[in-house]
């Protein structure tokens, strides 16, 4: 792949699906407090509901197994190289659950050169319930707002397509490739995992990047005020607290 290539198909089975399906649950499940870097939540019509949580692979063994198997070989080839899984997540966008704006991963890991990031769909996303939006051809990193989400005027001009997916299918996305996500407009939540990769040789490794995420994280809401689910402050939704999170797996 080069700079800024998306690439879309089918990656799980049916019977992997119901497992990445199985394994949200037990993760959704979880109890605040539970695990390393937690869950975050947003507020919504019905009350605060979860959006995200964090670090997943380092709680949970069998999402542990797809980022060190299959997600880390396609990552690897789309490289051309050998890669390193440095962090992972699963987003839930419950009906009514909010999007995120537009914006490339590389400007969101600090430190990192190259990066691959691999969506795999753990429900179907479509237009309504806010599947992922995708721009090719950007071989840069673009213009910027105060949130470091990528500047309207730029946005404008690059042309987009929804990447509608069935449960099990997965969409690599490059560290260039800008992308965004409207909110959940359906009547069922739209979760799906992503885990990033950096090639092996840059030493970008999850406890360097969980490391800065925590320090960027601090400083950038003592200065704003803002709470942040990610290290851009590109979620669009209102993030709510829910408390602090151990550095290791308490939860049975």
């Amino acid at each position: 792949m080069t700079a800024a290539d998306v690439v879309q198909g089918a990656l799980l089975d049916p019977a992997g699906v119901d497992a990445l399906q199985a394994w949200a649950r037990e993760v959704e499940a979880w109890p605040h407090g539970s695990h390393v870097w937690g869950h975050y939540a947003e507020q919504t019509a019905d009350g605060p509901r979860i959006c995200r949580t964090e670090n997943v692979s380092a709680c949970h063994a069998g999402m542990a197994s797809l980022v060190s198997g299959v997600l880390q070989e396609r990552a690897s080839a789309a490289l051309g190289e050998p890669a390193v899984a440095f962090k992972d997540k699963l987003n839930y966008k419950q009906p009514g659950g909010a999007g995120f704006g537009v914006h490339q991963d590389k400007a969101a890991y600090p430190g990192v050169d190259r990066v691959m990031s691999i969506l795999v769909a753990i429900d179907d996303c479509r237009v309504e319930s806010g599947c992922l939006w995708l721009a090719d051809g950007v071989r840069e990193v673009l213009p910027t707002d105060e949130r470091g989400v990528v500047r309207d005027d730029v946005t404008k001009e690059l042309a987009w397509y929804a990447a509608e997916l069935a449960a099990g299918d997965a969409v690599l996305i490059d560290g260039l490739a800008p992308h965004y996500s409207e909110a959940n407009r359906s009547d069922e939540p739209r979760r799906v995992f992503i885990a990033s990769y950096a090639p092996a040789r840059e030493g970008y490794d999850r406890e360097r990047y969980y490391r800065e995420r925590g320090s960027h994280m601090q400083e950038a809401t003592e200065r704003d005020g803002r709470f942040r689910i990610s290290t851009l402050a590109d979620f669009e939704g209102t993030e709510v607290s829910s408390g602090p999170a151990p550095d290791a797996c308490t939860h049975s």
